[in-house]
């Protein structure tokens, strides 16, 4: 998925140049002369992946698939070199949501939950009740900072949230449009949203032309459906096309996703040489191995008695 640069969408479309419609990607865009910049996030395989790892209920299938979407989407309207994560916590059968996303296009996702509560729900955004949503950049480990926002989880959907988030801290005008659904035969889950985002412009002319060219990107965002959004029949290119021609619409270098979990076993050592010795034997199980289990991808480490004990002697020196 190598391109040269910017290029204007111009139909028909040239088979070459499409995307397929079934890839799992983010693709920046711009609209000509309105100068909206914005995202189109597609998600199937990598939900999938995340999903299967911890065979959710689907009432929590669908919310973190949301989440993935929307922090795929964002993600991509940042410059940074290390984790983009979304966090939701609340006071419902949901307690807690992560999806991350690094810069690289590598995503994970987790939640925990209440599963004899969830029986008792129809689902969406009622699952987690009343809480907060955080958003945080993590580029320690290149040496930078951790930067992090916090917003009530408001409205009726993770949408809102995020929405309220932009509206209330970042003063930044931004439109989600987003869909997630599952195929009824195969089962596969299928995501995707539309990011629009305007910076303030200047008063004046200019800035009523602005508010016109806002109107009118919030009326062709809204006539986007389902299956436009999550595919996988069409690709992301004929469907920006179709909403954006007119206006014109210009597209940049997409960047593939891809689910992927940031534990190894060199990492699941390192944390538990923190550990003192007799932390480490109450966590023995009957035949004297420790075992850790990744919250994310559901790998489970295992370590005999000879490794623990390499571990002990090892922090020792």
């Amino acid at each position: 998925m190598v391109e040269t640069g910017p290029r204007r969408i111009a139909a028909p479309m040239d088979q070459a140049d499409r995307i397929p419609a079934s890839s799992d990607l983010l693709r920046p865009f711009q609209l000509e002369g309105s100068g909206l910049r914005g995202r189109f996030v597609r998600l199937g395989r990598t939900l999938d992946r995340v999903l299967e790892a911890h065979a959710y209920p689907e009432p929590v299938s669908r919310l973190l698939a949301e989440l993935l979407v929307l922090a795929g989407g964002l993600a991509g309207g940042l410059k940074f070199d290390g984790l983009f994560s979304l966090q939701v916590r609340g006071d419902g059968p949901v307690g807690f949501m992560v999806a991350d996303c690094t810069n690289h296009g590598r995503m994970r996702g987790y939640a925990s939950f209440d599963a004899a509560a969830i029986a008792d729900r129809d689902g969406g955004r009622e699952l987690l009740g009343e809480g907060l949503v955080a958003l945080t950049v993590d580029q320690t480990r290149i040496g930078g900072e951790l930067q992090q926002g916090i917003v009530s989880l408001e409205g009726r959907s993770l949408t809102d949230a995020m929405l309220a988030y932009f509206r209330h801290s970042e003063q930044i005008r931004t439109a989600i449009k987003l869909a997630v659904a599952r195929d009824e035969r195969s089962r596969s889950w299928h995501g995707g949203a539309i990011v629009l985002q305007a910076l303030p412009a200047a008063p004046g002319a200019a800035e009523e032309a602005a508010q016109e060219a806002w109107r009118e990107a919030m009326l062709l965002l809204e006539t986007a459906t389902e299956a436009e959004l999550t595919g996988p029949e069409v690709d992301p290119d004929t469907v920006l096309y179709r909403l954006f021609h007119e206006t014109g619409v210009r597209v940049y270098t997409a960047l593939p996703l891809e689910a992927g979990c940031s534990c190894t076993e060199a990492r699941v050592r390192a944390m538990l040489r923190r550990f003192p010795a007799e932390a480490l034997a109450e966590m023995r199980l009957p035949d004297g191995r420790v075992e850790v289990t990744c919250q994310f991808c559901n790998r489970v480490y295992s370590f005999d008695e000879a490794a623990i004990a390499g571990l002990v002697a090892g922090r020792r020196h």
